[in-house]
């Protein structure tokens, strides 16, 4: 029985290889430039927008009933926490820190109108250094352009900042 456990992925790759050569083309081609910087600079604002704690703004490049989860592994296990765009505009509007969240090295995946943003990432409260991770941001572009729906993040307290920059030049405690 052991010896067919490779059977899907031997499948799958023999598959991949039958697909005509200009449809795995035709798909790498629609993630360049065209519509990597638009969805780019939507991730981009929503950070903006978490800086300068403007829920406006932020309503502006999020899908009304997305949602976000939060993942992070403590002592005791797996810690997963979710909140919608509402429950994260909510807070933003009354919450008194002064975040600030950076990303680098972004890979970006577009087809059609969904598109997929994964990125490390580090976060500063209050100019200190709290946390790095990697994001993953789903898109979906809207008549009104490109929309987050959704965001999965992992939150590693112990894995310093690697941003090619070094710290922002306000923060301390990195």
């Amino acid at each position: 029985m052991k010896q067919h456990a490779h059977i899907p992925l031997v499948l799958v790759f023999i598959v991949s290889m039958a697909m005509p050569q200009g449809m795995s083309s035709a798909i790498a081609a629609e993630t360049n430039a065209s519509e990597r910087k638009p969805v780019l600079d939507v991730v981009q604002k929503f950070f903006d927008t978490m800086a300068a704690k403007d829920d406006d703004r932020a309503k502006a490049v999020l899908l009304p009933d997305g949602q976000y989860y939060a993942v992070r592994n403590d002592p005791g296990g797996l810690v997963l926490r979710r909140r919608t765009h509402e429950e994260y505009l909510a807070r933003m509007a009354t919450g008194k820190d002064r975040p600030l969240e950076r990303m680098w090295d972004a890979t970006v995946m577009v087809h059609d109108r969904i598109a997929m943003v994964w990125t490390p990432y580090d976060f500063h409260l209050n100019g200190k250094f709290t946390h790095s991770g990697v994001d993953v941001f789903t898109l979906v572009k809207t008549d009104g352009g490109w929309k987050i729906a959704g965001l999965v993040f992992t939150m590693e307290p112990n894995t310093p900042s690697q941003h090619p920059a070094g710290p922002p030049p306000a923060a301390t405690g990195n």
